[in-house]
């Protein structure tokens, strides 16, 4: 909020670094999907759909992990199990990162509040499955820094999708 963060610009290539924290999200899939326990966590998959052409852009790669991993895991709390698709495409100047699932979906009431520090959607179901209401707030703010924007679309009992556009090979 004060605007003393510093950004670590670098120039990565975003379907290779997307690629790589979803894999992560993989390994946790078959880490549960593994557990014998009674208590075993939700089934989900994810499905990449990537453009086959390479997108270069200069980010700070942990504050851009910290937005994927924000949504990502999002719509894994609030989803039964199913299919989260993860997109990566190009416009004329921007890079769009979409993440779909097939989640309880956001009521169109509070859809322009998600972003607003400690906001929940439910509070009850929020502070059973534990967090802050800070995630998103956060996830926004980076993007902005990277002269970004976020978007959300959603319908209740449908799911959630959550777009993020950042400009191609940004100079900072």
């Amino acid at each position: 909020d004060a605007g003393t963060v510093k950004l670590d610009f670098e120039l990565v290539n975003l379907n290779e670094l997307f690629n790589y924290i979803l894999n992560r999200f993989d390994m946790m899939l078959k880490k549960d999907n593994n557990d014998t326990r009674e208590t075993k966590s939700k089934n989900y998959t994810i499905k990449r759909d990537f453009t086959k052409r390479d997108l270069w852009v200069e980010i700070d790669t942990d504050k851009f992990i910290q937005v994927v991993d924000n949504i990502m895991n999002n719509a894994i709390k609030y989803s039964p199990d199913g299919v989260i698709t993860c997109r990566l495409l190009e416009t004329h100047n921007h890079v769009i990162l979409s993440i779909t699932d097939q989640g309880l979906g956001i009521p169109r009431k509070d859809l322009g509040h998600i972003f607003d520090r400690f906001f929940r959607v439910d509070k009850a179901r929020s502070r059973a499955q534990g967090g802050t209401g800070l995630g998103l707030a956060i996830t926004r703010s980076a993007v902005l820094m990277h002269r970004g924007a976020i978007k959300v679309f959603s319908t209740v009992g449908e799911g959630t999708i959550f777009n993020v556009r950042i400009p191609l090979n940004y100079i900072s």
